[in-house]
């Protein structure tokens, strides 16, 4: 009894220890052979190398490679493991001939490590090489062939085998060696490598190089009497020369690998970048940052989006250094206005057309300047955004709110506008907030997006804030031939295609925009220095434009956006002010009709045109006049287009067609009523310096008024004392107003008066 009850207990310890070792056997392998630290490696989208940096333990080691190209597959195996693809791991021919060669010399002379015994061997950090490591070995080795594939196993042992020096796996040691690819090597150059991993350490390129010629060629010859090159292709592969001194890693796009290693750590990145457009853009940023180095301007950054898939097909972080400024804001200049056009037409308080006041403007502490330093008196909302000026779209802005304003930005796509209107204030429209150059790019693209898919018939987005009618009209006005001010040399870019494109320069000259639009592209440039620091003649249309047009140059034509036309509503307008037609714009112009322009369907329409009244003229056209001083039956009426004094004052110098109204008939005296006399400066609650100089003559304020009569005469007061009278339209005259606050007024002849408040420092 007891004899059976010990034969069951040896059975079932047999069977326990046989069901352990079995667990012990299925566990002993790691889920993760490999788990060493790897390059960042920067693919382009058809798979080419871009770019790479050094592993963090300092080797150079590719993430493992999924396939072995053919001929270092086949070298491998012919130098290393013959029968690889027969064995299960172990080769019991090579041990039986290792056992046998070791023991009649008495010492080791012959391994019998196969390429699964080696791919082990790597994974548990080359341990010293004891008998009971090599049980181990070949233990895992079966394991291992259990779990993968010949070529799983061939790829692990290819992408972790040392290469000499600090190069590990066949990826990495393909580039540093030879400048390609593995699957691009020749016979010999695939012979090299195959012949590195049996003694890195005693022979790489560099030193050696007998032995390890003599190494590769006698791998040539076993691969030709295998049979995979005949005896030609194997004389032709001894004639190449072997590798020098380890070759740089390519270095296209640095910054967007940089960026990308940030965001996602170190390891194969699968780009969007076009290899070869991205060689040529960073070639053409090159050529352009030579010229701009003469000017102290250093730094310059790019980036062109595929619209559809909104990925980037060129990143280039910077022309020098190593800050990638694609992801740094940076003063947005004049690049937010087409925003603000886009979001007016959308709620229907502005027409393309319609006038917009343009003259001497001061909001608080604020008093914005166009580029050019002059005024128009008033423009067209397109002349706007088309011209970039810069008071016109303060006062827009003003009408239409600060905070809806940053929402649409916000909602366009710019994540670095956080903070609200009262700090920002009307500055926004100028440069007041920080952008990023990949922000501003995708808020272009979500634009030509959304209209390039309205045409298509596709789901309308209903996340962007700018309707399909309004960014339409916008891209119409951003296309047109007319460029702004500081734009001179716009007529000398060149290129195959419509783009509708908007600059920007930042206060003091430090940062120059542009980015350009078409259906497929987007294409956005800065130009600057990094430190902040300004110099002269920086200006989008200058420095970032140029690059733009070149940057265009370089992608395949495309066509141009359709007409949303179910987004889109026809407005008849008045030739002269943009504003919708009134009864009267076209009296005295026999078979003229109004104007016709596409909106986008708003929720209102702005009121009828307010510069075209009724003047009633005495016979001969000399004076206006009532019926107090001529009868009504020899009045002629007539309708004329009439700005407000100070807007008048500023348009005629640049509009030879403007008629100013005849003068006040002189019986009229002290009826003229309100309107007709503006003070264009100071204006009320600025502030402003009186120049101090050596000479009293150059001392002083100059101050400036309007009147709708060009024969007026203008008398000037401050405070309580009369400083002199101006005329023949020209009303300017200086003072030396004391520190402190002021009452400047001013009258003429019928009465009319003006004052403003100001303070004098």
């Amino acid at each position: 009894m007891g004899e059976k009850r010990n034969k069951k207990w040896t059975k079932t310890a047999v069977f326990l220890t046989i069901a352990a070792l079995f667990a012990w056997y299925l566990a002993a392998l790691p889920a993760k052979l490999f788990d060493k630290p790897v390059c960042a490696v920067l693919e382009s989208s058809d798979g080419r190398l871009m770019g790479a940096r050094i592993a963090a333990d300092g080797q150079w080691r590719f993430p493992a490679i999924d396939t072995v190209s053919e001929k270092f597959a086949k070298a491998i195996i012919t130098f290393e493991d013959k029968r690889f693809r027969r064995h299960f791991g172990v080769d019991p021919l090579a041990v039986a001939r290792a056992v046998r060669l070791n023991s009649a010399a008495g010492s080791v002379r012959s391994g019998a490590s196969t390429i699964t015994m080696q791919t082990i061997r790597l994974s548990r950090g080359d341990k010293p090489r004891t008998y009971r490591e090599k049980i181990i070995e070949a233990i895992l080795a079966t394991r291992l062939e259990l779990r993968c594939s010949k070529n799983r196993i061939l790829a692990l042992y290819a992408s972790n085998a040392p290469f000499g020096s600090n190069v590990v796996g066949l990826p990495a040691a393909s580039w540093r060696y030879f400048g390609r690819p593995a699957d691009e090597l020749s016979w010999a150059e695939s012979a090299t490598l195959a012949v590195l991993p049996n003694a890195p350490a005693l022979i790489h390129p560099g030193k050696n190089r007998d032995k390890l010629l003599r190494k590769r060629n006698s791998l040539l010859d076993k691969l030709c009497d295998a049979g995979y090159i005949d005896s030609q292709e194997c004389a032709l592969a001894k004639d190449e020369p072997l590798p020098g001194k380890p070759r740089p890693m390519p270095n296209l796009a640095y910054h967007y690998l940089e960026t990308q290693r940030l965001s996602n750590g170190d390891g194969k990145i699968c780009s969007s970048l076009n290899y070869g457009l991205q060689e040529r853009a960073e070639a053409i940023m090159a050529r352009h940052a030579e010229t701009f180095a003469t000017n102290g301007v250093n730094n310059a950054a790019a980036v062109i989006l595929d619209v559809h898939s909104g990925k980037p097909v060129v990143y280039c972080g910077n022309v020098k250094g190593d800050v990638d400024v694609v992801q740094a804001p940076r003063s947005s200049g004049s690049t937010l206005k087409p925003f603000l056009y886009g979001a007016m037409l959308d709620e229907g308080s502005i027409l393309p057309g319609m006038l917009i006041a343009d003259t001497p403007f001061h909001y608080k502490d604020f008093t914005p300047n166009n580029f050019n330093l002059t005024f128009d008196g008033a423009v067209p909302a397109s002349d706007v955004i088309r011209r970039s000026l810069n008071v016109p779209a303060v006062r827009m802005l003003q009408e239409y709110g600060i905070d809806r304003f940053i929402s649409v930005l916000t909602e366009a796509g710019f994540t670095t506008i956080t903070r609200g209107a009262e700090i920002y204030g009307l500055s926004l429209i100028l440069g007041g907030a920080e952008i990023k150059l990949c922000d501003l790019a995708e808020a272009y693209r979500r634009a030509a997006l959304k209209l390039s898919e309205y045409g298509a018939g596709a789901v309308r987005r209903d996340d962007y804030p700018l309707s399909a009618g309004a960014i339409w009209c916008t891209f119409d006005v951003l296309s047109g031939v007319s460029r702004p001010e500081e734009e001179g040399d716009w007529q000398t870019f060149s290129s195959v295609r419509k783009v509708a494109w908007k600059t920007g320069t930042s206060y003091g000259n430090r940062d120059a925009w542009s980015v350009g639009v078409t259906p497929d592209y987007i294409v956005a440039v800065w130009a600057g220095n990094c430190d902040g620091e300004g110099r002269p003649l920086l200006t989008g249309v200058g420095y970032a434009a140029p690059v733009m047009f070149d940057l265009f140059n370089l992608l395949p034509p495309t066509g141009w956006f359709p007409v949303p036309e179910n987004d889109l509503r026809e407005v008849a307008v008045c030739p002269r002010s943009g504003h919708p037609v009134s009864d009267i714009c076209l009296e005295g112009h026999p078979g003229a009709n109004p104007d016709t322009v596409l909106v986008p369907v708003a929720p209102r329409t702005p009121d009828v045109c307010p510069y075209h009244r009724i003047v009633h003229l005495s016979p001969d056209g000399a004076y206006q006049v009532n019926s107090d001083c001529c009868p009504v039956s020899d009045m002629v009426n007539v309708s004329w287009f009439v700005l407000p004094p100070a807007q008048e004052w500023y348009y005629m110098r640049s509009h030879s067609d403007y008629r100013r109204l005849p003068p006040l008939h002189p019986s009229m005296a002290g009826n003229s009523g309100s309107g007709i006399l503006e003070i264009i400066y100071p204006q009320s609650g600025m502030t402003v310096a009186s120049p101090v100089a050596l000479g009293t003559r150059d001392r002083g304020v100059v101050f400036s008024a309007a009147h709708a009569d060009p024969q007026a005469v203008l008398y000037w007061h401050l405070d309580d004392t009369y400083l002199g009278s101006t005329s023949r339209g020209e009303h300017k005259i200086k003072a030396v107003p004391a520190p402190g606050n002021h009452l400047l007024l001013i009258t003429d002849a019928n009465g009319n008066t003006a004052s403003v408040r100001f303070t004098a420092k």
